[in-house]
């Protein structure tokens, strides 16, 4: 297990750094009764990325396996998605440069409507930025095809999952913290405006540096 988990790790990061469930965290905090809806939001969270997980670990066969070498589609399949990746990351790149100079970061409409959400559309916010944000998303899958040719009970792939979401969500958790500390308003306010300001930055960051890391990790499985 210890293996598996160390391949796992610098999955992490992406889920940790990730600026959009953040802001979305920060902006229920600072809203009417936001302790109890970003509480909500959290706990969907968690439970949703340990059961993505879960069951991208499921597709790729890790409870089936032999703990034979690992399957060259494995490789095939990092590859894809490092150079998709890539492919984004730089269409992004280009998108930004176009970009005027000084132009103030837009607020996305939803972030801008969590203030007024309801306690199922909050879920339904927290289980979609899992699926459907490509820096969360390339984080999970890249924590499931490293442990998906190790050799452990369907146990060690429920605890194994479990501490890969609790690191990785170490990022949203924080705001929450946050918000029980004094003063923790103000900073909230303050945290929220620069994740907005630089999320696009973050975003290109993080899906450069998985596509580098996806790419790399498949064309080493396909080397060796």
């Amino acid at each position: 297990m210890g293996k598996a988990f160390a391949d796992m790790l610098p999955y992490t990061l992406g889920l940790v750094v990730s600026p959009f469930p953040v802001v979305a965290v920060v902006a229920l905090l600072i809203s009417a009764n936001g302790r109890t809806k970003a509480l909500l939001f959290e706990v969907t969270w968690l439970i949703m990325s340990w059961v993505v997980l879960l069951v991208l670990i499921a597709l790729l066969g890790a409870v089936d396996t032999t703990g034979q070498a690992k399957p060259a589609w494995l490789g095939w399949i990092s590859v894809i998605i490092g150079v998709l990746l890539l492919v984004m990351a730089f269409a992004g790149i280009r998108r930004a440069a176009r970009r005027k100079e000084g132009k103030a970061a837009e607020v996305p409409r939803w972030i801008a409507a969590m203030d007024h959400m309801t306690k199922p559309k909050i879920i339904g916010v927290a289980a979609m930025l899992i699926v459907a944000n490509p820096v969360n998303l390339a984080s999970v899958a890249g924590g499931a095809i490293a442990a998906a040719h190790e050799p452990l009970p369907p146990g060690g792939y429920l605890i194994l999952a479990a501490v890969f979401v609790v690191i990785g969500s170490t990022g949203v958790l924080a705001p929450y913290v946050t918000a029980l500390s004094g003063g923790g308003e103000r900073r909230l306010q303050r945290m929220r405006g620069w994740l907005i300001q630089h999320n696009g930055a973050l975003t290109l960051l993080m899906i450069l540096v998985f596509g580098v890391l996806f790419l790399a990790k498949g064309l080493r499985g396909l080397l060796a």
